[in-house]
């Protein structure tokens, strides 16, 4: 019990350590995803502007439609060459359709920063470019190119100033959109010193639990060998003085048995009396009784103390079946039960010890008789299968609950005490023939049904070809 006690402690200690760490864990690896996540969104952010600069690209814009304005009035003055008009048109255009790509755009979008003046730019760009085709073509007359680059320079006019707002808004959106980073980022490098300083705090705990743990088991561990060191010592202190005991009572009960046999022999021949003869065969009745007490006690400790040794022989199990049977009769004849023996047709030779084997039988055919109503009858079944014998003790008593068939080999088990106060027994039978079984190499086990009887069986293996 204190045992069964102390585990039931140490498995919910282990139970609520595991779960403060694994909560512990958790929420830790919870809030580092987290802050981790976070930066890599923010560093994501930023090396896409760095990238993608629209500050950049947005100078470079108006750098080139300067050029390209520059580029048309020194081509009207006859200081440019004309082919040096197409190529200038169509960077300045590259740069109205860079800024308005897919991550450019987004970014502005960012920023909130008006597009307008890029989409009013494409779309003067669209409406010059006939006129700049024009212009390059070498069949048109110059007057006509004149007024082609007036046209163009009329229709580009106040642009440069609408791009210098847009790259100030834009500078701006991206300073302060820097300034956000930077202080994310302290945010985020204040987010990660917590991140370590509960990472080590939540370690910490871990060790000192741990610990605590190793602690407490130890001093569970040592109460729990001291407990079994102290029933292991009471068990021997039990065993010992029972052996004990046991010798010093058999020896008188032997000579106390065989005086009661002379004495009621004498009285038969001199007397009559009833009831002298009465009392003279109940303490010739107990004397057994308690002698048997005492054997059982004997074999137990000898089986305990591994004292017992076995004798093997090859025997045929039939004949040692019958002659149990024959043993217990008069047993059964005295509490009104019969036994009807079912053997093997073949012989059922087996390397064992048959005294042995004897002593198991009688125990099973004296038990069911003792638990078998007067009248009823004992089944005893021994037969033979790949190379097994098996013999079956079937009585058709009171039965055994499931609950007491698991303890039924136990030592000083006895099943249902209050039914069998005529014929009680040490509750230590049972559990000699089983060790007697397991030392014979051999198997045991009891199928019962409470209200329907109960059948103990015990198998041997057989010498091979008999």
């Amino acid at each position: 019990m204190a045992t069964e006690e102390h585990r039931c402690r140490v498995t919910y200690r282990s139970l609520l350590l595991r779960a403060v760490i694994l909560l512990s864990l958790l929420g830790a690896v919870a809030f580092g995803v987290g802050v981790v996540s976070k930066l890599s969104n923010e560093v994501q952010t930023i090396q896409t502007a760095e990238q993608s600069d629209p500050i950049w690209i947005a100078s470079q814009l108006q750098f080139e439609l300067l050029r390209f304005e520059n580029t048309l009035g020194r081509v009207a003055l006859g200081r440019d060459a004309i082919s040096d008009v197409m190529p200038r048109f169509d960077v300045a255009w590259s740069r109205i359709n860079v800024l308005k790509e897919g991550k450019l755009l987004r970014l502005m979008s960012e920023y909130d920063v008006d597009q307008a003046v890029l989409k009013d730019l494409e779309l003067a760009f669209a409406t010059i470019e006939p006129a700049v085709n024009k212009v390059v073509a070498s069949e048109t007359p110059q007057a006509v190119r004149l007024q082609k680059i007036e046209q163009i320079q009329i229709d580009l006019d106040g642009f440069d100033m609408r791009l210098r707002d847009f790259l100030m808004t834009l500078v701006q959106s991206n300073n302060e959109a820097m300034a956000d980073f930077r202080t994310g980022l302290l945010y985020l490098s204040s987010l990660i010193a917590y991140l370590g300083a509960i990472m080590v705090s939540v370690f910490a705990i871990i060790i000192a639990l741990v610990l605590l743990e190793l602690r407490s088991s130890r001093k569970i561990s040592n109460a729990m060998r001291l407990l079994a060191q102290e029933a292991t010592s009471a068990s021997q202190m039990k065993m010992n003085f029972m052996s004990v005991v046991s010798h010093e009572l058999r020896t008188p009960m032997t000579s106390i048995l065989g005086g009661l046999a002379l004495l009621k022999v004498r009285i038969d021949k001199t007397t009559q009396d009833a009831a002298t003869l009465k009392l003279l065969e109940v303490a010739r009745r107990n004397g057994d009784r308690l002698l048997m007490l005492v054997n059982d006690i004997i074999d137990a400790q000898a089986l305990t103390e591994g004292k017992v040794t076995i004798d093997r022989k090859a025997v045929d199990l039939n004949d040692v079946v019958n002659t149990a049977v024959e043993n217990c009769s008069a047993y059964a004849d005295k509490l009104g039960v019969s036994y009807r023996v079912t053997i093997s047709s073949d012989k059922m030779v087996a390397y064992t010890d048959s005294s042995r084997v004897s002593q198991v039988l009688v125990n099973l055919l004296s038990n069911a008789a003792k638990f078998t109503a007067e009248g009823d009858v004992v089944q005893i079944n021994a037969t033979q299968f790949k190379g097994m014998a098996r013999v079956e003790v079937t009585d058709h008593g009171i039965g055994i609950s499931d609950e007491e068939q698991k303890n039924i080999f136990s030592p000083f088990h006895q099943t249902n005490p209050g039914s069998t106060a005529g014929n009680k027994s040490s509750g230590l039978g049972l559990s000699i023939t089983k060790q007697l079984m397991d030392l014979l190499g051999g198997r045991m086990g009891v199928h019962s049904i409470e209200g329907k009887g109960t059948t103990f069986w015990i198998e041997l293996e057989l010498v091979s070809g008999s």
